[in-house]
């Protein structure tokens, strides 16, 4: 397959596709991704959306860099 990226989210995965020397991201890579390109409105909502309703896991300083990477947040 001569795919340029990679989605993966999960840790293993990661370590693997870095040692391939994968080019790879995640769903919020994505979604971060979407929003710089205006594909978005906001992230927040599909963020929260994943998290409450289909069980995707992130850790809280990752949310909030997440959101603070594309302006829905402010610094503390």
């Amino acid at each position: 397959m001569q795919a340029e990226q990679v989605l993966i989210d999960e840790r293993r995965g990661r370590l693997i596709a870095s040692r391939l020397n994968l080019r790879y991201t995640g769903i919020l890579g994505i979604l971060v991704e979407a929003k710089n390109k205006g594909l978005i409105i906001k992230v927040k909502t599909l963020l929260d959306a994943l998290i409450d309703e289909a069980g995707f896991w992130v850790s809280e300083p990752l949310y909030k860099s997440v959101l603070q990477l594309v302006n829905e947040i402010e610094l503390p």
